[in-house]
């Protein structure tokens, strides 16, 4: 396990994929505002590509995430299009909505950029964010993360365009928190 000071990340477990799918996919809104692709519903039973775990698949790494104090399950984690040759990958993060508001998400985010740059040797990670998540962007920017660029009307959400926002940090930026 991966731990942070308030989070750890862990493989995912088959008994966390039915709290992730009921708290976070099978809601229309998050998973529309988190996804790059419609929403729709899975049926009970059925394996769900958002969740379940491909190993043979390099260019994805999901993780769960457990409070380090409980080991409850808090969220999901993902680090995304890894790119072995230019070295850069892409950090997504979900918190399960009890768990929301508690600094969780600037943990996770801290030690996605552990693994990203320490354990897989990465030169460069990036966030893609709606405008309007401001959880997200504060999460990002107290990891160091520098704005890029806003991607205007890029994501269709809940009928609606609306606006993403590019950040970016590189292993030279980069701040690593003290680790025990």
């Amino acid at each position: 396990m991966l731990k942070g000071g308030k989070v750890g990340l862990r493989a995912r477990h088959e008994d966390d994929i039915p709290i992730l799918r009921a708290e976070l996919y099978d809601d229309p809104v998050y998973s529309s505002r988190a996804g790059n692709r419609p929403w729709r519903p899975v049926t009970p039973g059925t394996e769900d590509s958002r969740l379940v775990v491909d190993d043979t698949v390099e260019a994805v790494v999901p993780f769960s995430v457990v409070d380090l104090d409980g080991g409850a399950l808090v969220g999901a984690a993902t680090l995304w299009g890894i790119d072995t040759h230019h070295r850069s990958a892409h950090i997504g993060l979900g918190l399960l909505p009890s768990c929301r508001g508690r600094g969780y998400g600037a943990d996770v985010v801290a030690v996605l950029c552990h693994y990203g740059f320490v354990l897989r040797g990465l030169q460069r990670l990036q966030i893609e964010t709606l405008a309007d998540n401001v959880a997200m962007l504060r999460a990002a920017e107290r990891n160091g993360f520098v704005r890029e660029g806003v991607l205007r009307s890029s994501a269709w959400v809940m009928g609606e365009f609306l606006d993403q926002v590019l950040l970016g940090l590189l292993v030279q930026e980069w701040k690593p928190a003290s680790r025990s």
